[in-house]
C-alpha cells in the first residue's frame, strides 16, 4: 500500500536518527529520500494510535529554489592550550547556492537534525538543518521556498517503543564523541579517564572497523556494542563537571574529529595477530 500527504504538516513526523539517502531534481521538484523516520499517533494512515517508524520517506518540494543557506563555522581543536579555534558563521552568496545544490544531489553521509516547514507569499518554506560529512564536516542551516510539499511513503514499519533500543542509545552515545575528544586534552581529566578516552576516540576514528560491517549481525553489533561500550566507559570515567564543560564547548563550536589511517593501527595489528594463529593452527 502506498501512502501519501500533500501540504505535508512536519510537525506529524519527528527525525532523531534520520539520514539523507537522496537527494534529486525532478523537473522543477526536488525529491529528498529520508530514512529511519518517526511517523506520531496522529499522522496521516497512521491509525494505530502508536509512533510508527517509516523505513523510506520522500518529500517532494514543487518548484522548489533555495532561498538561503547559513553555514557554521568550521572549529579547530587546539589541544595544548584547550581552546577551540571557531570560524564565524556566514550566509552563502547566491553565486554560491548552485554548488550547495550540487553538493546536495551528490549524495554521500548526510544527517538531518530538524525539518520544519511554514505557509509563505501563498506557497511553503522548508527549513532544513542538514549536516554534510565529507573531508570537513558542515552544517548548514538551509531555507527552500516550493509551491506543495508532498510526502510519500510504501509502508509503515514496526510501533516504536518508548523505550530506548541498543540502536538509539549507540546513536546517542556517538554523539559525545566531539565532547570526549576535549577532555582527552583537559588538564582536569583523570589518567584513567584519558586512556579510555583515547581507547574510543582511536575506534570511532578509525577507518576499518574490528569487525567489518559487511558481516551479517556481527558487523551491527561491533558499532552498537563496541564502540558505544568504549564511549559509555570514557563518559562514565570523565568528571560530571569536565564533560559538561566540554560537551558545552563542543556544541558551541562544532568539534569535529577526523578519522586518519593511523587510527586503525592497533585494529590492524589485532588482525594480523588473529591471522597468525590462524595460520598456525591450520600449519
Amino acid at each position: 500500500m502506498k501512502y501519501s500527504s500533500e501540504n505535508t504538516d512536519l510537525n506529524y513526523y519527528d527525525f532523531p536518527y534520520s539520514e539523507i539517502d537522496s537527494v534529486r531534481i525532478n523537473g522543477k521538484d526536488l525529491v529528498i529520500c529520508i530514512s529511519d523516520c518517526i511517523a506520531e499517533q496522529n499522522a496521516p494512515g497512521n491509525n494505530t494510535g502508536k509512533k510508527r517508524c517509516i523505513p523510506k520517506l520522500w518529500l517532494t518540494l514543487s518548484d522548489y529554489r533555495i532561498k538561503s543557506a547559513l553555514l557554521h563555522g568550521i572549529s579547530a581543536l587546539n589541544v595544548k592550550v584547550n581552546s577551540v579555534l571557531k570560524s564565524k558563521e556566514r550566509q552563502l552568496y547566491k553565486s554560491e547556492l548552485p554548488s550547495l545544490e550540487e553538493r546536495l544531489c551528490g549524495g554521500g553521509d548526510m544527517d538531518i537534525f530538524s525539518l520544519s516547514v511554514q505557509e509563505c507569499d501563498g506557497g511553503y518554506e522548508l527549513l532544513a538543518e542538514i549536516n554534510i560529512e565529507d573531508d570537513e564536516r558542515k552544517w548548514y542551516h538551509i531555507r527552500f521556498a516550493c509551491s506543495n510539499i508532498t510526502a510519500e511513503w510504501e509502508e509503515f514499519g514496526e510501533a516504536i517503543n518508548e523505550k530506548l533500543t541498543l540502536k538509539q542509545r549507540a546513536a546517542i552515545l556517538k554523539n559525545y564523541i566531539p565532547a570526549v575528544f576535549l577532555a582527552l586534552g583537559h588538564k582536569d581529566t583523570p589518567l584513567m579517564a584519558k586512556i579510555a578516552a583515547g581507547a574510543a576516540l582511536g575506534y570511532a576514528l578509525s577507518p576499518i572497523d574490528l569487525i567489518p560491517d559487511f558481516i551479517p549481525v556481527l558487523g551491527f553489533l561491533d558499532d552498537v556494542l563496541i564502540l558505544s561500550g568504549l564511549i559509555a566507559i570514557a563518559v562514565k570515567l570523565i568528571p560530571s563537571d569536565v564533560l559538561a564543560e566540554c560537551t558545552k564547548k563542543a556544541a558551541e563550536g562544532r568539534v569535529s574529529p577526523k578519522k586518519r589511517w593511523y587510527y586503525s593501527l592497533p585494529i590492524i595489528i589485532i588482525w594480523l595477530i588473529i591471522i597468525g594463529l590462524i595460520v598456525k593452527a591450520i600449519l
